[in-house]
């Protein structure tokens, strides 16, 4: 990997949780507390020998996800924004991102947010009603979500964001539109609605091979995602990615570096980075456990593969067509194009392939016949 263009981008991975919810396949773990310190030791290590190893220009976006980075303790937290602070060059309008759980959202630790540049809050609600929430193995409540809000709200947070799940099992439409217009009660800035999938060695997956949870009609997940458009449309919102809306300038700044392809480094357990250096590009993860990455720090890399012009321009043209402004057309994808324009699903406009409503519904048909 050589003359890689700098990165801009920094992401940082918490992989803590108090509760592993039964729908989660991603690399978070419950009961491992006490490693939080040794954690962010070793994520200070990870990202210094970083910051010496690889170009960084001024940082534009901070995004720090999990897991649930909320758990943190305060003091732990204000240390590692401090440390990102000091050791990068963080733009003074950066984008500061944490994703936190309405339990674990009270006042001295959103002090700690604000204090250490925090300026934009992602709150998994999830939902309001209390059967999907039992379902999903929440183990928060509609009121614990809305104290949440409304604290991080008075305390000075201008920009919140929060994701809400349909396709649930047991979710009526009517409970859907009743989650969805008190979300929007709120008057959040920025709303992303994720569409449940049975991912293989979850919980929920097991519960359902094993008949105890029921199947969701595809009809009713296709009334519930357009009963979402309308709902948010007619509340201001603007559909700008597959599962995002927000109110005008305050789409996720971090998001759309991944959907546009640009560099980003990720640090922690898990934490995927990609790299390019023009039309090639580079991926990398690290290794995936608390403590096996605790003790591989600074140079925590567990593999990677690097993308030859032809896939890292289908993953461009793929991702770019997941957000409403969709992506150049690169040469080589005539064929594939044409199709998705005879499905209803691309549309050409001034030189751009944009998705129609179609596509953002069904990217998944996209994804399949670009890559």
């Amino acid at each position: 990997m050589t003359d890689l263009q700098a990165f801009r981008h920094l992401y940082v991975h918490v992989p803590f949780c108090k509760h592993k919810c039964g729908y989660c396949d991603f690399n978070a773990y419950a009961g491992m507390d006490r490693l939080m310190p040794d954690y962010v030791d070793a994520l200070e290590r990870e990202l210094r020998f970083a910051h010496e190893r690889y170009a960084f220009q001024q940082l534009e976006t901070v995004y720090l996800g999990g897991g649930t980075p909320s758990l943190l303790p305060a003091d732990l937290m204000s240390r590692l924004l401090g440390f990102i602070r000091r050791t990068f060059n963080v733009a003074s309008d950066a984008e500061v991102t944490l994703e936190a759980n309405p339990g674990s959202t009270d006042e001295a630790r959103v002090a700690a947010w604000l204090d250490g540049g925090v300026n934009r809050l992602s709150l998994g609600v999830q939902g309001f009603d209390p059967r999907a929430l039992a379902v999903l193995e929440r183990k928060t409540d509609a009121a614990q979500a809305t104290r949440a809000f409304n604290l991080a709200r008075e305390m000075g947070m201008s920009n919140v964001s929060i994701d809400l799940i349909y396709a649930v099992p047991y979710q009526s439409l009517e409970t859907w539109l009743v989650t969805l217009r008190r979300a929007i009660a709120l008057d959040p800035d920025h709303i992303s609605t994720y569409c449940l999938s049975f991912e293989e060695g979850t919980l929920l997956h097991r519960r359902r091979a094993e008949g105890r949870v029921p199947e969701v009609e595809t009809d009713l997940q296709w009334d519930q995602l357009d009963a979402a458009c309308t709902e948010l449309e007619s509340a201001g919102f603007r559909r700008y990615e597959v599962s995002n809306w927000s109110r005008p300038g305050f789409e996720s700044r971090h998001n759309q570096a991944y959907w546009r392809c640009r560099p980003v480094y990720g640090a922690g357990a898990g934490a995927h980075s990609y790299a390019t250096n023009g039309a090639q590009a580079w991926r990398w993860w690290n290794v995936a456990r608390p403590r096996e990455y605790i003790a591989a720090a600074p140079s925590p890399r567990a593999d990677g593969e690097e993308l030859d012009a032809r896939k890292a321009a289908a993953e461009s043209l793929m991702l770019g067509l997941r957000t409403v402004d969709g992506a150049t057309a690169p040469p080589g994808f005539e064929g594939e194009l044409a199709r998705l324009q005879r499905a209803g699903l691309v549309q050409r406009v001034n030189g751009r392939v944009l998705p129609t409503r179609r596509g953002l519904d069904l990217h998944n048909q996209i994804a399949l016949a670009v890559l």
